[in-house]
């Protein structure tokens, strides 16, 4: 009878091993994350800056930008991301955990 008890523990913990390391995946890549774009919110900051300051400057006629490669730029970059991220956060217990330690690493200072 002991046989059986530990052979229905065993299935039980092999049934659960995909949801634990999807959650333990998603909570230690959420806090890199979050601490990366903590770390990069300064960079974001200047960044945004220099865009609108290119913006004045288009609309000054100073430059002339071609917006369309750069909207067509922007929708690349999107579509990557959509297909890139998007399948691994196809499960709950991935964006549960990886928003949790995106909060985390966003607190971490």
């Amino acid at each position: 009878m002991s046989e059986s008890l530990w052979t229905i523990i065993g299935e039980g913990l092999e049934s659960i091993k995909p949801i634990v390391y999807s959650v333990g995946i998603g909570g230690i890549g959420g806090f890199f994350v979050g601490y990366l774009v903590k770390k990069i919110l300064n960079l974001a900051i200047i960044l945004g800056v220099a865009a609108f300051g290119l913006l004045y400057l288009a609309q000054m006629k100073v430059i002339n930008p071609n917006f369309q490669e750069i909207m067509i730029l922007i929708s690349n970059f999107g579509d990557f991301l959509n297909q890139s991220i998007a399948p691994l956060m196809a499960t709950v217990p991935f964006m549960s955990s990886f928003f949790l330690g995106f909060l985390g690493g966003l607190r971490r200072s």
